[in-house]
């Protein structure tokens, strides 16, 4: 398996671990606030999970590549334009199709994903010897 597959495999492991706590985080919480406040309390959720797992386990950072000083504001403004584009996502189901919640919140977090994972790889955890 080629270096690129198998880190397209292990985020997709990470990622899909991430977006079922964004989904099902946003979700329960629609039950109690807006879409748009339960998507981010989601998002939030799976921010966590996606910044460690992937630089440890996605893109195999070894101990003395992890830079929290520079990969975490990295990372943040990666997830902030995923975060922007979850809710471009929203409003367009939402103003422009007229989608159900469940299935709004089930785009953006399918969609997301993707950006994420070029961002991560080409800007957060791009190790020294790519560049």
């Amino acid at each position: 398996m080629s270096s690129m597959t198998g880190e397209l495999v292990r985020f997709a492991f990470v990622g899909t671990a991430a977006t079922f706590t964004h989904y099902f985080a946003a979700l329960i919480a629609t039950a109690f606030l807006s879409v748009y406040l339960s998507n981010l309390l989601g998002f939030l959720s799976a921010v966590v999970i996606s910044y460690f797992g992937h630089q440890r386990y996605s893109f195999r950072l070894s101990g003395s590549a992890v830079s929290h000083q520079s990969q975490a504001p990295k990372f943040i403004l990666g997830s902030l334009g995923g975060l922007l584009m979850s809710y471009v996502v929203l409003l367009i189901a939402e103003r422009l199709i007229h989608a159900p919640n469940w299935l709004a919140l089930l785009a953006a977090a399918f969609l997301v994903p993707l950006y994420n994972f070029f961002i991560n790889k080409l800007f957060v955890f791009r190790s020294s010897e790519e560049i």
